[in-house]
């Protein structure tokens, strides 16, 4: 019973993350768009602050990748706690394994691993550029989210052998 109710406020807790970085992810595409066609001034404060203007007069095309690496990462996050939503309403507690869960966990590895790469790749760019022009210092952390993805694929692993188990005590008469 005290397993349901965490579970439960773990749901709520995943649909409000999930939404707030639908949220991030929109505003940043859309400040950007508004940015590349017409309102310029909008790079000055393209999300909570971050001010790109330097980058936009620099290079547009070096501001639209940043931007894009930058919604690709949001986007990637809030789908994680989409799939981590998908889970929670399909998990049985009298059978918590099988096949469509396990599936689903290791897709949240994989993903995981997804956004601590490009994370990587985002903060390589921004250092590269950083050379090239001053703008504000983004905060990409995403280094966790590939130690978060090891943890994860190996609870999937351990999921799928789980899943094998019943699967062979079911048959089991």
């Amino acid at each position: 019973m005290q397993t349901e109710r965490i579970f439960y406020v773990m749901n709520i807790i995943s649909w409000i993350v999930f939404l707030g970085y639908c949220i991030k992810a929109g505003a940043i595409a859309l400040v950007s768009i508004l940015s590349l066609f017409g309102n310029s001034n909008a790079t000055e404060n393209l999300y909570m602050g971050i001010d790109l203007s330097s980058l936009f007069e620099f290079n547009t095309i070096h501001f639209s990748l940043l931007v894009l690496l930058l919604v690709i990462i949001t986007s990637l996050k809030a789908y994680v706690f989409y799939l981590l939503i998908i889970i929670f309403k399909i998990i049985n507690f009298d059978k918590p394994f099988n096949s469509s869960i396990v599936s689903l966990v290791f897709k949240i590895s994989y993903i995981s691993l997804s956004v601590g790469l490009i994370g990587i790749l985002a903060n390589s760019y921004m250092t590269w550029l950083r050379f090239k022009v001053f703008f504000t210092q983004i905060d990409i952390d995403t280094s966790a989210y590939i130690f978060m993805a090891g943890v994860i694929f190996i609870v999937a692993t351990l999921f799928n052998r789980a899943n094998e188990i019943q699967s062979e005590n079911e048959l089991t008469i």
